[in-house]
């Protein structure tokens, strides 16, 4: 009976080493065409290369073994896993000769009977007031993310999204982004980011100067997402964010009751004297 289990656990031991190194060989071939299409000299070029890693990307992580799986060979991809461990996030971008990008992306769902995937499809240049609008996967505002938080609020989990988003040649954005599942499908966008005159937003999305950088992370000690208050060189370009920048202080929010609550000014030196500040005005 001892050389049986030992038989048993030998033979397990062989296939999970061979699952991982086709895994790995896979990896490997998506990470080539990733190096070739930074080498692309055409949108041409680089759409069809694309075309190739999505199509083996994604016969790839419909492996459950992959959830676990690093992923390091792809530099060029962001890789997010929850908290609660249900959910894992793949995105990245293609930069066009006009200065725009596209985004492209999986989550992969775990779940008691294996792995759900769901590719995301970036239709951002399409979607208009993006700060009040419910979307998909379908109808994804796309963008790199690089930050996954996680919150619980009587019984609901909210996964927080920070992204980067280069936009076009004249601005870039900084996004956060809400994630929920609703019915086991992926839902951007809940109205618990909490402004002003108690304006609720669904997501909120920070154009600034190509030539700016912008702030934008979460501070585990003060368990608070900080940023940058951008604002416009002078006030005759107020709306036009080709002339945002930071303007030296910051606001953020803290989750308080299942909401996002915006906070201005931030001391982030003494994080002490950030206590009783309450919300106010509109980051922009």
């Amino acid at each position: 009976m001892r050389s049986f289990f030992m038989i048993l656990i030998l033979v397990f031991s062989i296939n999970s080493f061979a699952q991982e190194q086709d895994i790995k060989q896979e990896t490997e071939h998506i990470s080539k065409l990733f190096n070739d299409i930074v080498n692309a000299k055409t949108d041409a070029e680089k759409i069809k290369l694309n075309k190739q890693i999505i199509s083996i990307f994604s016969e790839l992580l419909q492996n459950k073994e992959t959830f676990e799986y690093s992923f390091l060979e792809l530099k060029f991809v962001s890789k997010l896993v929850s908290e609660d461990g249900k959910i894992k996030i793949y995105t990245w971008n293609i930069p066009y000769e006009n200065g725009e990008f596209e985004y492209f992306g999986f989550v992969q769902l775990r779940k008691a009977s294996g792995i759900e995937l769901i590719e995301l499809k970036d239709k951002s240049k399409k979607i208009k007031q993006a700060e009040n609008k419910i979307l998909s996967a379908n109808n994804w505002y796309g963008a790199l993310y690089y930050k996954m938080i996680s919150n619980t609020y009587k019984g609901k989990t909210y996964y927080t999204l920070l992204a980067w988003d280069g936009n076009d040649n004249f601005t870039n954005k900084k996004i956060i982004e809400i994630l929920i599942l609703k019915n086991q499908k992926l839902q951007f966008g809940s109205p618990i980011i909490k402004m002003q005159n108690n304006e609720l937003k669904k997501r909120l999305i920070f154009e600034y100067s190509e030539q700016a950088k912008m702030m934008l992370r979460y501070d585990e000690k003060i368990k608070m997402i900080v940023f940058d208050h951008l604002a416009p060189e002078q006030k005759k370009f107020k709306g036009q964010y080709m002339y945002y920048g930071p303007d030296l202080s910051q606001d953020g929010l803290i989750f308080e009751n299942g909401l996002w609550v915006l906070k201005e000014n931030l001391d982030l030196r003494n994080p002490d004297n950030n206590k009783g500040k309450k919300p106010i005005k509109t980051s922009f």
